[in-house]
């Protein structure tokens, strides 16, 4: 089976990598395309890396124009040589969207997994998906409820972090906190300054006296070096690292809160981007109440949200407070983990996503 595969940022490429070592176990596979080092540890053949494409924000977008077009055309051009069975889209919508309407006009199998959040980008994206995907494979129930509205063939699979995480951690008063500032160098950037100094005032005033700041392959080791320089605070290989002793967690926006979720840990949700980026999403994006995916797939808000310049130290430390300490807002916040993991389905996400790729193909065929 001959696969063109298009995953543009980091954890599509996580994603994508587990996702072809499901397929390996029924097929024999030919993948190629843009990607990273897990779907090259999976076989896949990356011919356009992601590292240079992963950007966030409309204004990121913009000043790398030039760069997506020469990616698009390139894409494009391997796609025709290459004449595959499937072109398989991973997330990062700005791209694949564009790309999959190309590719269904020349009659290609396309298998879009992970749905992109086109609840909250209305009904113009859903309309391409209608026209241009002929299986859209969702991690989330609710997903495919939306999709069946409109048409679109869609199957949920379930959230890979329901494999990866299969317990959550004891809770307890450790006297540590985690902080989780992203993946992408500018979520870094961004966040965790304010993260630092609110780790300092925590700690002066004897709430806490550790803290763990999870590192990301994926971003500049020199961001992490004003942490280094921290008393009390330690730079932490990955997220379970961070987690792993923390009483509470201060977490940016996206899936890390569905894993910090997954572990038991009670969070707070950050995110800031550049003043363009949020100016145009204020105007774009409609019907969302909440921008963390913890609090979206639970349709609870099971924890608060800093967002853009109410993300500064000063209210880190208001919201996390009552997290480090045994009180009301600690347990209420405990159980609404509970339904985080109800949200995120049985285990086998993976393994569910490449039978139904299997049997799309099959029926193509």
């Amino acid at each position: 089976m001959k696969i063109v595969i298009s995953a543009g940022d980091p954890s599509g490429d996580i994603r994508g990598g587990e996702l072809l070592e499901e397929l390996k176990k029924s097929t024999s596979l030919e993948v190629s395309g843009l990607g990273g080092s897990n779907i090259e540890k999976a076989g896949g053949t990356v011919l356009f890396n992601l590292d240079e494409y992963s950007v966030m924000g409309f204004a990121e977008v913009l000043s790398s124009l030039a760069k997506f077009r020469r990616l698009r055309r390139e894409m494009k051009s391997h796609i025709l040589s290459t004449d595959p069975d499937i072109l398989l889209l991973i997330d990062y919508p700005g791209f694949n969207i564009p790309l999959a309407c190309w590719a269904a006009r020349r009659g290609y199998l396309v298998i879009y997994y992970i749905s992109p959040q086109l609840w909250a980008w209305g009904l113009k994206r859903v309309r391409k998906i209608r026209r241009s995907v002929n299986l859209m494979i969702t991690l989330f129930q609710f997903e495919v409820d939306f999709y069946s509205k409109y048409g679109v063939t869609a199957r949920c699979s379930g959230h890979p972090l329901a494999d990866s995480i299969p317990k959550p951690l004891e809770s307890h008063l450790s006297g540590e906190i985690a902080f989780l500032p992203g993946s992408r160098r500018q979520e870094v950037s961004l966040l965790l300054t304010p993260m630092i100094e609110s780790f300092v005032i925590l700690r002066d005033a004897g709430l806490v006296c550790r803290a763990a700041v999870a590192v990301s392959p994926d971003v500049p080791a020199e961001l992490y070096e004003q942490a280094g320089k921290v008393e009390g605070l330690r730079l932490a290989s990955s997220v379970e690292d961070a987690l792993s002793k923390a009483s509470a967690a201060v977490v940016c926006s996206g899936t890390a809160t569905l894993e910090t979720a997954m572990w038991g840990i009670p969070f707070i949700i950050t995110y800031r981007t550049s003043p363009l980026t949020y100016f145009l999403a204020r105007i774009l994006v409609r019907g969302v109440s909440n921008i963390g995916m913890a609090n979206i797939v639970t349709g609870e808000k099971i924890a608060p949200e800093l967002i853009q310049n109410d993300v500064c130290a000063e209210n880190i430390v208001r919201h996390v407070k009552p997290l480090l300490q045994d009180t009301d807002t600690r347990r209420e916040s405990l159980n609404g983990m509970n339904l985080v993991r109800e949200a995120l389905g049985a285990g086998g996400s993976s393994g569910r996503a490449a039978g139904y790729i299997l049997e799309a193909f099959d029926e193509n065929s």
